[in-house]
């Protein structure tokens, strides 16, 4: 899940930073409201949901930084860890997975990070890390892959396999 870090300063947006992980998100939030002044800055963490906490979540009936480490543990709790994998954009044959295990991707993002520039180092710079998110909307119109099934002579195809993911006509 992607979170957002949004600080405003005197009413202006002054910085935007995204997080995979929660805990990170808040931290950043939290280290934000230590030093902000309170009557001209304000920051807030969202995600696809919504606000997930603001400045004041951190700040006593003073609005003195008083931290909110349950907050933060409890977003940990709450959230799924994202996968990482080391992807090489421009294969060949497509994008692909670059792996000594294929297929490998990586629930810990220090991991990831260690063989990236271990791949890196071997490989090339062209080597990039991308983060898989389950998809669980609607990505087509059921009328094109129809039509792409006709083109492509796929026979009996059961739409009602992918139904989640079609937008009916």
């Amino acid at each position: 899940m992607n979170q957002v870090l949004i600080t405003i300063s005197k009413g202006i947006i002054e910085q935007v930073v995204f997080f995979d992980d929660p805990k990170l998100a808040l931290q950043a939030l939290s280290n934000y409201v230590k030093g902000m002044n309170v009557e001209n800055d304000d920051a807030a963490v969202y995600d696809c949901d919504g606000l997930v906490a603001n400045a004041k979540r951190f700040l006593d009936d003073q609005d003195e930084y008083m931290g909110n480490k349950g907050l933060i543990a409890e977003a940990t709790e709450n959230s799924s860890q994202p996968i990482y994998v080391i992807g090489n954009p421009e294969h060949r044959l497509g994008f692909m997975v670059v792996s000594p295990d294929d297929p490998l991707g990586y629930e810990d993002a220090v991991a990831a990070l260690s063989d990236l520039g271990q791949w890196r180092k071997n490989c090339g710079m062209h080597l990039k890390l991308y983060r898989v998110d389950p998809v669980n909307w609607p990505v087509a119109d059921r009328t094109d892959l129809e039509k792409y099934n006709a083109e492509s002579e796929v026979d009996n195809f059961d739409y009602g396999l992918v139904q989640e993911h079609l937008i009916d006509p």
